[in-house]
């Protein structure tokens, strides 16, 4: 009976702390995202990448994986917001979302991505600038590779 009773007792505390979690990690996205508008998949990419000459398709893909991987609604994200800085909170709920982060993104691309280049992509410009990159080297070896059969 005591077991029965301990375990009614922790899974109540599990659900608490979870409860708390998503209290706390809900402030945090607020706080970072203050005072900014949501904007829509092509509106992020005309403010933010459109004038680099990166792909629509590239910048829209990053933003989904990383939304499906945070747990978390990035309409407001802005293209400075920056991981080891004022978005650094979403490892504080998931030590290994950033390992989570990269498998994605190399499953959705089919690309790959080094420990160094995760590790020096802090800010979303960094990680869609890598992303292009890697599709866009990838595009010209499809093609060279195609040319030369």
């Amino acid at each position: 009976m005591h077991w029965i009773l301990f375990l009614v007792l922790s899974s109540l505390a599990a659900l608490a702390f979870v409860r708390w979690e998503k209290r706390q990690r809900i402030k945090k996205m607020e706080a970072a995202f203050a005072g900014r508008a949501p904007l829509s998949a092509a509106d992020f990419y005309e403010r933010f990448f459109s004038a680099q000459g990166v792909p629509r398709e590239v910048v829209s893909r990053v933003r989904k994986v990383l939304e499906e991987q945070l747990g978390a609604d990035l309409s407001r994200l802005a293209a400075s917001d920056d991981f080891s800085e004022n978005i650094g909170f979403f490892f504080e709920f998931d030590s290994m979302v950033d390992v989570e982060i990269v498998c994605a993104l190399e499953e959705e691309f089919s690309i790959r991505i080094s420990d160094e280049e995760a590790t020096n992509a802090h800010t979303i410009r960094d990680i869609v600038e890598l992303v292009s990159r890697k599709v866009q080297a990838g595009l010209s070896r499809d093609v060279e590779r195609e040319l030369t059969q």
